[in-house]
């Protein structure tokens, strides 16, 4: 019995720790970096999707990489990052739909994201600059647009992953009182 109050109050402590592991922008846990799923510099390079780079020529080039048909979401223009706490290439910028894939275009180059940590923030390594992003003037990461791609993801609220914590945190507590007790 004591092994499982052990085990309770263990799983509780990781869970109300779980919120902070993950990179931070002004005290805001943002999650990780979102692995880049696939880049280029042609949408045309998988399978013929058209010229110039509309919405459809960009969505034919996503459904070509991720081999199914997805829903494309509303582009975001100018968006605004920021550099999370103590890094000088990892930035981080809040999606307005919360989805499992997003897309960002920088001046003539297209990279797709899988989004699998905090699934309402894009956390992107920018030193991938040597794969294609434009940095013209050395330091400032210029995107064009940001497009949510996917369905949209219902995002757990981070209060309900603490709550279930300090139950079980609450739990073990009683269990070990109740032991005192006898």
């Amino acid at each position: 019995m004591r092994t499982f109050s052990k085990s309770l109050v263990l799983v509780a402590s990781m869970s109300l720790a779980g919120t902070a592991w993950g990179y931070m922008i002004g005290g805001v846990d943002v999650g990780d970096v979102d692995p880049l799923a696939a880049e280029t510099n042609d949408l045309n390079s998988l399978g013929f999707c058209g010229s110039g780079s509309s919405e459809s020529v960009e969505s034919c080039w996503i459904n070509n990489v991720l081999g199914t048909d997805t829903t494309y979401g509303v582009k975001e223009e100018d968006v605004s990052y920021e550099f999370v706490d103590g890094s000088s290439s990892i930035i981080g910028f809040g999606l307005d739909s919360p989805t499992e894939y997003f897309m960002i275009k920088n001046s003539t180059w297209w990279g797709l994201f899988e989004n699998n940590e905090s699934l309402d923030w894009a956390v992107i390594d920018s030193a991938l600059v040597s794969a294609g992003f434009n940095l013209p003037d050395g330091e400032e990461l210029i995107i064009s647009h940001v497009a949510p791609i996917g369905d949209t993801v219902t995002v757990p609220e981070p209060g309900t992953l603490a709550l279930l914590g300090l139950g079980l945190f609450a739990i073990g507590l009683k269990g070990r009182w109740a032991r005192k007790q006898t």
